[in-house]
């Protein structure tokens, strides 16, 4: 089987941290690198994290390149709040033993096009600062890319405001270069992500005598008691692993074909995505929720037993 050529953009992130485990699990893909990105915690945080992402599931040979600290033109947010200040919860203070490459995150994004011309796929979990700015730089790298597959957006609600989705009303420009430029995108947004509910009795099944047996349900614990806090639902989705899941399981999910637009005006729609007449997304508008809620657990299991 010849393996899909992976770049992964990130800012783990509790749900990025179980996304990237399960992604590093699956046969099916070549992961070039990780680039870690200022999103849900600072950047010295989301490098750190993902290093240990790797490092816990036995690949600390990928490697992590540090991404963007801000965003292209505003001030940064943080969902600290969500991911506590270490990014894996409450209760975690790991630190990696590895260090990152030192290669920037844009233009290995451009190195990594140019090489695997047409076959290139880019998973982005957390803001696409990092796509765009390659995308700037070498705008030919559009008709490059395979396709960008994106956690982020909604159509009909949002979460960090009433209108729109955290990854991208965290750097609005960024995405909006990224749905205007003509790469192939697929939005897995809120409007299926919201839709998967875990249940907080699914931790209990995750635990396991290993060091990702302790460290996943304890950060899903912390997750958890976050989703009650604010929501009052004894549960949460994990949206990042929801999206990871598309990448070997499309058909779990009904999408949309458009144009995808992004609201730029200050105010309380900046950051909505807006769907318009074209081809270049697939938006994903419902899935089925049972089937990928067992899938990240099936996935998940393998990995907690194997690290």
């Amino acid at each position: 089987m010849e393996k899909r050529p992976l770049v992964i953009c990130t800012d783990p992130g509790i749900d990025d941290f179980i996304a990237l485990s399960m992604v590093l699990s699956r046969p099916e893909f070549d992961v070039l690198g990780m680039v870690a990105l200022s999103g849900n915690v600072g950047l010295d945080v989301t490098v750190n994290n993902a290093l240990l992402a790797c490092e816990y599931n036995a690949r600390a040979d990928i490697p992590v390149l540090a991404g963007s600290a801000k965003p292209l033109v505003r001030p940064a947010r943080s969902a600290s709040n969500i991911h506590g200040k270490s990014g894996l919860g409450a209760s975690l203070d790991l630190y990696a033993r590895g260090t990152p490459s030192d290669k920037n995150g844009a233009d290995f994004i451009i190195e990594m096009a140019r090489k695997y011309t047409g076959k290139l796929e880019i998973l982005s979990l957390g803001p696409l600062t990092d796509v765009a700015l390659a995308l700037e730089k070498a705008p030919e790298i559009a008709n490059a890319i395979a396709c960008v597959t994106v956690m982020g957006g909604g159509i009909h609600a949002g979460n960090a405001t009433r209108y729109a989705e955290f990854n991208i009303v965290a750097d609005p420009e960024a995405a909006s270069v990224v749905f205007s430029s003509g790469v192939k995108t697929v939005m897995i947004g809120l409007d299926a992500t919201n839709l998967c509910y875990q249940p907080r009795s699914d931790i209990e099944l995750l635990r396991a005598p290993t060091e990702l047996g302790k460290i996943v349900p304890a950060m899903l614990s912390s997750y958890a008691d976050v989703y009650r806090q604010v929501h009052n639902i004894d549960g949460m989705m994990i949206h990042d692993a929801i999206c990871a899941v598309y990448l070997w399981r499309p058909e779990l999910f009904t999408c949309m074909k458009c144009r995808m637009t992004v609201c730029l005006e200050d105010g309380e729609h900046l950051g909505q995505t807006i769907p318009e007449a074209g081809d270049t997304c697939l938006a994903a508008t419902s899935c089925d929720a049972q089937a990928i809620r067992e899938e990240i657990l099936s996935v998940m299991r393998q990995v907690v037993t194997a690290h």
